[in-house]
C-alpha cells in the first residue's frame, strides 16, 4: 500500500469524532450504526496496513533537520495496532448498552472513538519525537473520559490521572531531548539508534534512560507512580477496559519497548545500576500489585491492582535485555489485554445490572447472571495461568527467557510465582463469593431481579472468553513472529 494510507488510521476517528455531535441522528440506533461503523472501517484499515504494510515512512513536516513528524508500521508496531484494532470494536460494542444508562452519550463516544485515533498514532509512529507527541496527545483525550462522570470522585480521578501523567511527560521528555541531541531516536531501530557508544557507558546516558524509563512507566502503572490507576476506576467501564487492557498502560508498555530497544542500546544498558534499579521496581510492582489485589473488596479496583501487577511481568520480559525476554514480554502484552479487559467487562457487567461495587454485595450473584460469571471463570482461569491459556502461554516465555538470564532472570521468576500463587487466591476468592454464599443464604431475597445483561454486553464477553484459551492454543505462529521482531527481521 502507499504510505499516504498510514494517515487513515488516525484521521477516520477524528472525522467521526467530530460528526457524531454535529449530525442530527433520528435516535440512538442510527447514531450507534454511525459509530460502530467508523470504528469497523478503521480496524479494517489498519489490517489492510498490517497485511500489506508500505514500505517506506511518510513523513509529513520536519521541524529540524533531526526532528520530523513520520509515521511507519513496522514488525512491533504491528503488534500494538492489531491489539488496539481487535479489541476497539468489541469494546464499542460493549459500550452502547452500557452507556445506555449514562448520560451525555455522545459527548462519550466522541472523545472515545478520537482516542483509537490517537492511539493508532502511537502504533504508527515511526521515531520517538512523534511517539511522543501522540502519547502525550492521548492523556488530553482520555482525560474527558476519566471525568465522564464529573462528580467528586471522577473530577478527583482527572485531577490524578492528569497530575501523575505530567510528571511522567516531564521525565519522558528529558529522554526525548537527551536522545534527539545525541543523534538517537531519529528512526526506529531495533538495537538502538545512536550508533556509537563505549562499552561502559556514562551516567548521563543511563540517567536519561532510566528517567524515560519512568516516565512512561507512570502510564505503565510502575511502582510507585500507580496510583492514578485504580483511581480512574470510577469511569465507565468501557473506559475503564481499555485504560487498564490496551490503550493507556499498553502505550506505556510500548513506549518501554520503543525506548529501550529501538533507541537506547540494550546491549549498553545490560548489567548497569539503571538496568538493576527498573528491574527491582518492576518486581516491586508485581507482588505489590498482587496483594493489593487480594486485599482490595472493589471488583473493579481489584482487577485495576491485578493490571498493576500483571503490565510489570511484561516490564521483567522486556528488562531482560535479551530476544526471548522481548518474546515473552510481547506474548504476555496480547494475552493480558485480552484476559483483563473481558475481566472488566464482566465487573461492568454486575455494576450495569445491580449497581453493586463491592464483592461482600455480591453473595450468590452467580446464580442470577450465570453467563456472566461464566465468563468472568473462563477469563480469571486463564489470568492465573491454566494451561494452554494465554496467561500460561505468556508466564512461560517468560519464565523460559528468565532462566536463562542469571541473576535477573531468576529474581524475576520468583517474583513471578508468588504473584502466581496471589493470583489464584483473588481470582478464586471472587468465584466462592459468587456461587458458594454460604449455608442458610437467601438467594430471592439477597438478589431480586438480578439477570444477565443483553447480547449488545454478552456477545463480546463470549468473543473475549473464548479469546483467552484460543490465544494460548494457537500461540505459535504469534510466538515465531515474535521471535522475528526480536531479531530484527520484522
Amino acid at each position: 500500500m502507499n504510505e499516504k494510507f498510514l494517515l487513515l488510521p488516525i484521521l477516520i476517528p477524528a472525522v467521526s469524532a467530530a460528526l457524531i455531535p454535529a449530525l442530527k441522528f433520528p435516535d440512538k440506533k442510527f447514531r450507534n450504526i454511525f459509530i460502530e461503523s467508523s470504528v469497523l472501517l478503521n480496524t479494517l484499515i489498519i489490517f489492510l496496513l498490517v497485511i500489506y504494510p508500505p514500505q517506506n515512512a511518510l513523513t509529513l513536516f520536519r521541524l529540524s533537520e533531526r526532528a520530523g513528524f513520520a509515521l511507519k508500521l513496522d514488525g512491533l508496531g504491528t503488534v500494538f495496532a492489531v491489539l488496539i484494532a481487535a479489541l476497539w470494536p468489541l469494546t464499542t460494542l460493549y459500550a452502547f448498552e452500557y452507556m445506555s444508562h449514562e448520560h451525555r452519550e455522545s459527548t462519550f463516544f466522541g472523545w472515545f472513538v478520537l482516542t483509537y485515533g490517537v492511539v493508532a498514532g502511537i502504533a504508527l509512529s515511526s521515531d520517538l519525537l512523534t511517539l511522543y507527541l501522540f502519547y502525550e496527545v492521548m492523556t488530553l483525550t482520555t482525560l474527558p473520559l476519566v471525568m465522564h462522570e464529573m462528580d467528586g470522585r471522577a473530577r478527583y480521578a482527572g485531577r490524578k490521572y492528569l497530575l501523575y501523567s505530567v510528571g511522567g511527560a516531564a521525565c519522558a521528555f528529558i529522554a526525548l531531548t537527551y536522545a534527539m541531541s545525541q543523534g538517537g531516536g531519529e528512526t526506529f531501530t531495533l538495537g538502538g539508534t545512536f550508533g556509537v557508544w563505549p562499552n561502559k557507558p556514562d551516567n548521563i546516558f543511563l540517567c536519561a534512560w532510566f528517567l524515560g524509563f519512568l516516565g512512561f512507566g507512570v502510564k505503565a502503572a510502575i511502582f510507585p507512580f500507580h496510583g492514578w490507576l485504580p483511581s480512574a476506576s470510577v469511569a465507565p467501564t468501557p473506559v475503564t477496559a481499555l485504560l487498564h487492557a490496551v490503550a493507556v498502560v499498553k502505550a506505556g508498555i510500548f513506549a518501554i519497548i520503543r525506548l529501550t530497544w529501538y533507541v537506547f542500546e540494550p546491549e549498553s544498558l545490560a548489567g548497569t545500576w539503571a538496568q538493576w534499579a527498573a528491574f527491582a521496581l518492576a518486581c516491586i510492582t508485581i507482588v505489590y500489585g498482587s496483594s493489593m489485589a487480594l486485599a482490595t473488596q472493589h471488583l473493579k479496583r481489584r482487577f485495576a491492582y491485578s493490571t498493576i501487577s500483571q503490565l510489570s511481568y511484561i516490564l521483567i520480559g522486556v528488562l531482560l535485555l535479551t530476544p526471548e525476554g522481548l518474546v515473552g514480554a510481547l506474548t504476555h502484552m496480547g494475552g493480558h489485554a485480552v484476559m483483563k479487559i473481558n475481566l472488566f467487562f464482566c465487573a461492568g457487567a454486575i455494576l450495569c445490572q445491580t449497581e453493586r461495587e463491592y464483592l461482600f454485595d455480591m453473595r450468590g450473584i452467580g446464580l442470577g447472571m450465570p453467563k456472566t460469571s461464566l465468563a468472568l471463570l473462563i477469563s480469571g482461569l486463564a489470568l492465573c495461568g491454566l494451561p494452554p491459556s494465554a496467561g500460561f502461554m505468556g508466564k512461560w516465555q517468560l519464565g523460559t527467557a528468565g532462566a536463562a538470564a542469571y541473576p535477573l532472570g531468576h529474581a524475576g521468576i520468583a517474583m513471578l510465582a508468588i504473584s502466581a500463587v496471589l493470583t489464584v487466591l483473588y481470582i478464586f476468592s471472587i468465584f466462592s463469593i459468587f456461587i458458594m454464599p454460604g449455608k442458610n443464604f437467601d438467594f430471592k431475597t439477597a438478589n431480586a431481579g438480578v439477570k444477565d445483561p443483553g447480547l449488545q454486553m454478552l456477545i463480546p464477553l463470549g468473543i473475549l472468553a473464548l479469546g483467552s484459551w484460543l490465544y494460548g492454543l494457537y500461540a505459535e505462529p504469534m510466538i515465531n513472529y515474535f521471535m522475528k521482531i526480536a531479531q530484527g527481521l520484522l
